[in-house]
């Protein structure tokens, strides 16, 4: 149930992503849905707090479970965007780190945080934040969920440096 619109739409490739983080809301919208991508809920900017919106890939038609997630955060008061990504299979997870490690970037930092896998990768100019955890799916079994936060270095640094 969860694929059947693989013919007709897309999983989205890391360079897309980084377009998507280049574009206002409504352009990164229009971008998504036009791959398929379905708007699932949003939340207006508060102070000191991003808004964002959030999509969904291959959504299932009867729950809440989908094949990727991604959330679109932006700023009212800059053109500062951020981009998580969420995947649900290894072969997705992979294709991702691969797309990092091709763009040059490099893994600065690894830990253990909050019972997760947490692996920092940094580029010329941007950080992606890797976790690799897992959660219970509808049967009670453990799966293995990935996610990808992307920021510029500045933003991360000033955000994040000290974690």
């Amino acid at each position: 149930m969860l694929f059947s619109n693989n013919a007709l739409s897309q999983n989205l490739t890391l360079s897309q992503i980084l377009e998507i983080k280049k574009k206002d809301l409504g352009n990164a919208e229009e971008y998504l849905t036009s791959k398929s991508w379905e708007f699932l809920d949003a939340y207006e900017p508060t102070d000191g707090n991003m808004g964002r919106a959030t999509f969904t890939y291959n959504k299932s038609d009867s729950s809440d479970l989908a094949e990727s997630f991604l959330t679109y955060f932006y700023s009212e008061y800059s053109s500062k965007t951020r981009i998580k990504i969420q995947v649900n299979t290894k072969i997705k997870y992979n294709e991702y780190i691969n797309s990092i490690k091709n763009y040059g970037c490099r893994l600065i930092d690894s830990k253990i945080k909050d019972g997760r896998i947490l692996k920092i990768y940094r580029g010329a100019t941007t950080t992606f934040e890797v976790t690799s955890s897992t959660s219970s799916n509808i049967y009670n079994e453990e799966t293995a969920i990935w996610s990808i936060f992307i920021a510029s270095n500045e933003d991360y640094d000033l955000n994040w440096g000290d974690d």
